[in-house]
């Protein structure tokens, strides 16, 4: 297969690079400058400039490696990243740092779960442990006796598990421009909008938005030929859609549209400016593309490459690769054979790019693949990396059951696994096929102090988490799911850590 190994090269460069993705936060950040604080003397006869767990294996593993937040301004030492849902806090040792001696250190705790009301001398009892289901206050008294400073500790469990993927009931919503007529819907992104058409048998609509969550507008759109909504797709300029006769239609608005005066098997997406799919010509299949660009000549395609029901091509940007990649995942090949492939595309050549023999994927129809992120644990501390990783989920098997598992791939795709318990698809969230995943962002914040500088970075009070969106689809009886699905993966939640 021509340049199989450039395409492969690229891949894993891009792999390589996605694992230096900035831990814990779900955006990128500027290098900030750290401003330095000065004290009073006053205050610095009482700094705490440091608290840590001691280890304690049977507890958590690295658990002397938790981070915390000394807030000096408002008397707060907290662990930003929550230990894991359970962790037992009833009995753990703690070491503090000061800037200066002090004459003591008095914990003391109320209200605790396990334990009685304690009061405990760090200064002459450093191998106590307390319990931090209650609440613990920490008093620094100065080595002259002059000042006092209480701080609140505050151990911080989770309460749900962070690596999961959580679809909550509450978030679904109703397609936009839904009625009881709706038959057949798809959603595509064109740069900062939304576009979707419904049908309803005999009229096609058009919704737009800026955001999925933001109010759709809605209105009937001119389409003059029986449009096959399952191939709506959007390059940066123009929408395009094949008739049931195969006839590729375009329009710059959604309202009006074209003849393109070509006739395609199936279209896969949009890679730059232009449309690539599928042509037949004398029995035989090609590769080809609209408009076409100079010098381009459809190509035969490549024994086991799907001409039909892929997934949606899915291109991703990465400033470390040397063009964009688009994938496809499952279809059916020119034997009618159902596949569990992926392909790669890189501007001017399709490779196969999994690996069949260490991948858990099955053999798909019409399922629904997006970029979206996990983590992974980094050896030896409690820290965290956002890694890059593919979803599939839905999609028809070749026994015509609906898939209901959720695979992962965060090897560009070469490799995949099936999701754990963690990451599935949740039992009230019927299976289906033919539906589309969009992930855009949404602004969280958090109330909280001005933390001390010096002690932190940079105070984080908002940032942009990525949700996945997930519209419509079809059931087992081929009717329209009238649902939006909202999911996040429930680290990307939390608080970045700076």
């Amino acid at each position: 297969m021509t340049n199989k190994t450039l395409l492969y090269g690229v891949l894993m460069v891009m792999s390589a690079f996605m694992l230096l993705t900035t831990l814990n936060s779900c955006k990128d950040k500027k290098e900030e400058v750290e401003t330095v604080e000065t004290y009073s003397s006053s205050k610095q006869t009482t700094l705490v400039t440091a608290f840590s767990l001691q280890a304690d294996a049977d507890v958590l593993p690295s658990l002397d490696s938790v981070y915390f937040t000394v807030d000096v301004n408002n008397g707060l030492i907290y662990n930003a990243d929550s230990l894991p849902v359970g962790t037992d806090i009833s009995s753990l040792k703690v070491r503090v740092n000061f800037l200066n001696t002090v004459s003591s250190a008095v914990f003391s705790t109320t209200g605790a779960k396990q334990h009685n009301d304690t009061t405990v001398n760090y200064s002459t009892s450093m191998t106590t442990a307390l319990d931090f289901t209650g609440k613990t206050l920490l008093t620094v008294t100065s080595s002259d006796q002059t000042q006092v400073k209480t701080y609140e500790v505050k151990v911080l469990v989770h309460n749900e598990n962070p690596d999961s993927l959580k679809w909550n009931m509450s978030w679904r919503r109703d397609l936009p421009g839904l009625t009881d007529k709706t038959q057949a819907f798809k959603v595509v992104r064109q740069g900062d909008a939304y576009r979707a058409m419904a049908y309803d048998g005999t009229a096609c609509y058009l919704m737009t938005a800026d955001h999925p969550t933001a109010a759709w507008t809605n209105q009937q759109a001119n389409v003059p030929f029986e449009p096959q909504i399952a191939t709506l797709t959007a390059t940066s300029d123009a929408l395009y859609m094949l008739a049931d006769d195969g006839g590729l239609w375009t329009s710059a608005d959604g309202q009006q549209w074209t003849a393109c005066g070509v006739k395609w098997h199936s279209l896969f997406g949009a890679y730059d400016n232009r449309v690539l799919g599928i042509i037949t010509e004398g029995g035989a299949y090609f590769h080809d593309e609209y408009p076409r660009s100079d010098g381009f000549v459809p190509s035969v395609v490549e024994g086991g490459f799907p001409v039909a029901h892929s997934s949606d091509m899915i291109v991703t940007d990465n400033k470390w690769a040397v063009s964009q990649q688009a994938i496809i995942v499952g279809g059916y090949d020119v034997n009618g054979r159902l596949l569990s492939d992926v392909w790669g595309y890189d501007g001017s050549t399709w490779g196969k790019i999994n690996n069949a023999h260490s991948g858990a994927l099955p053999a798909l129809a019409d399922a629904t693949l997006m970029p979206y992120y996990t983590y992974r644990s980094l050896p030896g501390i409690r820290r965290y990396a956002r890694q890059s990783t593919w979803y599939v989920m839905g999609g028809k098997l070749a026994d015509g059951t609906l898939n209901g598992k959720i695979y992962l791939s965060n090897t560009q795709g070469i490799t995949w696994a099936v999701g754990d318990s963690t990451i599935s698809q949740p039992s009230y969230m019927p299976k289906f096929y033919g539906a589309q995943a969009l992930v855009d962002s949404e602004l969280l914040s958090v109330g909280g102090p001005n933390h001390m500088p010096g002690r932190v970075k940079a105070l984080v009070t908002s940032w942009d988490c990525p949700y996945i969106y997930l519209f419509g689809g079809y059931n087992s009886e081929d009717e329209l799911l009238p649902w939006m699905w909202c999911g996040v993966y429930n680290r990307l939640t939390n608080t970045p850590i700076y």
